[in-house]
């Protein structure tokens, strides 16, 4: 155990958790107060007129009375810090919308405003297994020797006290409590879309991917997500997919909504882990006493991060439903526009604010990302893309034309209404991938302009990661020592070695089908190879074929050729022998 905050000179919110992206909120208070987020209550269907989609959950909120916090931020420790625990206001708010909400938060005027570190530690080696946790209620006096959560030192759960949490055993008689909406929160809660499943039973698998396979040599993972399901999740539903456990720990939150609702109670969720074995935990919250003792719990208000490991190597995942992020704007992609009819779309306003009601079923869908901390180094290292189209030959996106007022609201959940309200998928993602969503790595810049050039073609990306947005990185290629080719790795003065960094790309017209593989390199080195466009596997091997050959010293294939002369002359050669 390892406290962080060593000294409250360090005590605040940082910019490496803090999302100044999020999106603004109704139903929070709209005035020049500070209101801080104290709890997670019950959850249901508060007003089935207006939100018949997706349940709520109630968010208990005080307002902060002692102004010193910014300046200070270590007053948020004490119980006098904000208007009395029993003058809370209550708000319900969607549970999609968990995705971006954290007990401890600071909001003002509907807007985060700060997140504070309160004590931020880090356990480590922590094992987790059912003789180590136990789901417990907020309000539990333990073995009649105390409070797990004593009023006098945090009266901010007082009206919460039936609400679940998971608490972690520790050496000398400590514990760890973590309220259970904040595990389905911190696990689970990489997409609107995803927690919106969880909490609506019962949870089938269907509703998650399709299909999925896993190479047992190489642990790599393809999955097919669910429609409409963000790939912003693809990672926590390949660990649910691999994982009885984690499908275990997933089907439990709703489980427990069902349960409680089937019997009259208020529900509040329960939750658990989706793992078990060693991990090291850093959550940021504080310690109470427990009976005579002080700091023998500590209360999570939010986890930072988990370095379980998931059970894959590497992931690939397609998505269905979901509408592709144009990133060329060539010629191409101008002449197809040109022969289709104009589109209506209604505008925005700059930062239409999200509101508690179920969005319309006859306004397009936008994906609105949110860029916080790395939750799971074990992710860091392991690369995760799908496939985009960049350019269809077939596929004009048309001009667009404005005439209707714009839209002020947006709501997360499934369409269900006519009223004016936007529907929105929340992501999570990490703030080590590129500032610039759309940013397109140095080496691979002119490559991505001459494709520009290319008409008549199907254009597609097959590495679209959620690191830089292009690339993933080059397939390990390793002898019979284990050792991998010094070839295949790059020098950074930043962060010294480093696997070398690769896209591919598909080219399609009629039955013919392409792939360029694009090697990081000064000048860039490519290889194109003949594929069929119908085996998942086909990324994997040209990517193998292309680090073996580079390895190897090969030529590149685009010295004296631009990459997008050389495919248009091998599909004009394919024609003129058909």
């Amino acid at each position: 155990m390892r406290k962080i905050n060593s000294d409250f000179s360090k005590f605040g919110g940082s910019k490496e958790h803090f999302p100044s992206d999020a999106p603004r909120i109704s139903v929070f208070p709209q005035d020049q107060s500070h209101w801080r987020i104290d709890w997670f209550g019950d959850v249901a269907f508060p007003d089935r007129s207006v939100r018949r989609k997706q349940p709520s959950v109630f968010v208990h909120l005080s307002r902060v009375t002692d102004d010193r916090f910014m300046s200070d931020p270590s007053v948020l420790l004490a119980p006098q810090c904000t208007s009395p625990a029993r003058a809370q206001r209550r708000v319900w708010v969607s549970v999609g919308t968990l995705a971006l909400i954290r007990i401890g938060d600071i909001w003002r005027n509907g807007q985060l405003v700060l997140r504070p570190d309160y004590e931020l530690e880090e356990f480590a080696g922590l094992q987790i297994d059912p003789a180590s946790t136990t789901i417990v209620k907020a309000g539990l006096n333990l073995n009649e020797g105390g409070f797990l959560l004593p009023i006098s030192e945090h009266p901010w759960h007082i009206q919460c006290t039936q609400s679940y949490c998971l608490m972690v055993e520790l050496p000398q008689s400590r514990r760890i409590i973590i309220p259970c909406v904040e595990l389905a929160r911190f696990y689970f809660g990489s997409s609107s879309s995803l927690l919106s499943k969880l909490f609506l039973p019962p949870l089938h698998r269907d509703s998650l991917f399709s299909s999925a396979s896993l190479e047992p040599y190489s642990r790599r993972l393809h999955i097919d997500l669910a429609d409409k399901m963000s790939g912003a999740s693809a990672a926590d539903i390949g660990r649910i997919s691999m994982d009885p456990i984690a499908a275990k720990a997933a089907r439990i939150i709703g489980n427990s909504c069902l349960k409680a609702s089937t019997a009259g109670q208020p529900v509040y969720p329960q939750a658990r882990f989706p793992f078990e074995g060693k991990t090291t935990l850093i959550a940021s919250g504080r310690w109470l006493s427990h009976g005579d003792r002080h700091s023998s719990t500590f209360l999570v208000y939010n986890l930072r991060s988990c370095s379980h490991p998931f059970p894959f190597r590497s992931l690939q995942y397609t998505t269905k439903g979901a509408q592709p992020r144009p990133k060329l704007h060539g010629p191409a992609a101008a002449g197809a526009a040109e022969t289709k009819p104009q589109r209506t779309r209604a505008p925005e306003v700059k930062n239409p604010a999200l509101v508690e009601k179920d969005p319309s079923s006859q306004l397009a869908g936008k994906s609105r990302q949110i860029r916080e901390a790395v939750r799971f180094p074990d992710l860091a290292r392991k690369p995760v893309w799908r496939s985009l189209k960049l350019i269809s030959e077939e596929a004009g996106a048309g001009s667009v034309t404005s005439s209707s007022p714009p839209i002020e609201s947006m709501a997360v959940g499934e369409s269900g209404s006519s009223r004016r309200v936007r529907p929105v998928e929340l992501s999570i993602v990490s703030q080590k991938a590129s500032t610039k969503p759309d940013a397109i790595p140095l080496f691979l810049r002119n490559t991505v302009e001459d494709l520009k050039k290319l008409q008549g073609l199907t254009v597609e990306l097959l590495t679209e990661s959620q690191d830089d947005g292009w690339t993933v990185p080059i397939s390990v290629i390793a002898n019979d020592d284990g050792e991998v080719a010094p070839e295949l790795m790059l020098q950074c003065a930043d962060t010294g070695r480093r696997m070398r960094k690769a896209a591919v790309f598909a080219f399609k017209h009629e039955s013919e089908h392409l792939c360029a593989v694009v090697i990081e390199s000064d000048p860039p080195h490519t290889r194109i190879l003949a594929t069929t466009g119908q085996d998942e596997d086909e990324v994997w091997l040209t990517l193998r074929c292309a680090a073996i050959d580079f390895a190897k010293g090969a030529r590149s294939e685009t010295l004296d050729a631009t990459l997008s002369e050389l495919i248009e002359w091998m599909f004009e050669g394919d024609a003129g022998t058909q």
